[in-house]
């Protein structure tokens, strides 16, 4: 069972069975859940530089989307990656975050910043924004954001991505996904007390603003490169019309939606 959904329990076995997939790229991430400790972040930390380094053996120069990837999730990398720790996301987080985004350009393997809860999207957006201002896209299209479709802000995320982009003089990437929290954040927003929701509360909502969310998308294609994960069939083909002509790449998660 761990086979079909796990590609291999160490960097090196999934690389070799990701390479005899056919046509077919991959985006890794380390398994586990954000870092308690400081010792957690640090071996979240390890794992992230030993993976862009094995996965970067392998890399051809030029496009970096011809090659594997790594995604690269923010809360694994520090124990306080939150709202109310700012300074400390600043001072300690981002220097580490450049250090792995530098890495993965230097081999020319594509990194994506994975989502969070929406209760982190500020201290994400600062962390992003650093990345891009500390010059890791400057000449270089594979810094990448992940943004999800249930979260009301989306489109505004979006927005601001371009806006990041076309002042830079980069063209960044952002793989658009419909969400992975949903429960957990109807449960805090309801326990907090809170006068509304961060996501939407209806899926055909959230599949409404996916698609309004491909459409800026398709708007910003001088300076966003877009990749759709879903695995619903009629929004990959609302996007394959929507981008027909252009460039755009098609995601899905090892083991389901082939």
């Amino acid at each position: 069972l761990g086979q079909q959904f796990v590609m291999g329990e160490s960097i090196d076995a999934a690389v070799k069975r990701a390479d005899k997939a056919d046509n077919e790229l991959a985006s890794f991430d380390m398994l586990g859940e954000a870092a308690r400790t400081a010792e957690d972040a640090q071996r979240y930390y390890q794992s992230y530089w030993d993976a862009i380094q094995r996965i970067g053996r392998d890399a051809g120069a030029g496009d970096p989307y011809a090659n594997h990837g790594i995604s690269i999730k923010l809360s694994a990398l520090h124990p306080r990656y939150e709202y109310w720790q700012a300074d400390r996301v600043k001072a300690e987080l981002i220097p580490r975050v450049i250090d792995l985004a530098m890495a993965a350009r230097a081999v020319n393997i594509p990194v994506m910043i994975d989502a969070e809860e929406s209760d982190r999207l500020e201290p994400h957006m600062d962390v992003y924004g650093a990345l891009v201002d500390a010059g890791v896209a400057d000449g270089w299209s594979g810094l990448g954001l992940v943004i999800q479709a249930y979260m009301k802000r989306a489109p505004a995320v979006i927005d601001w991505l371009a806006a990041k982009a076309r002042a830079r003089g980069v063209k960044l990437a952002m793989r658009l996904v419909k969400g992975a929290y949903w429960d957990t954040e109807i449960k805090r927003a309801q326990t907090m007390g809170l006068d509304d929701f961060p996501v939407f509360t209806q899926k055909n909502h959230t599949d409404l603003n996916y698609m309004r969310c491909a459409q800026l998308l398709r708007t910003y294609q001088d300076a966003v490169f877009p990749a759709f994960a879903s695995h619903n069939a009629m929004t990959l083909a609302y996007v394959t019309e929507l981008f027909a002509g252009a460039d755009y790449e098609l995601q899905r998660l090892h083991g389901m939606g082939e």
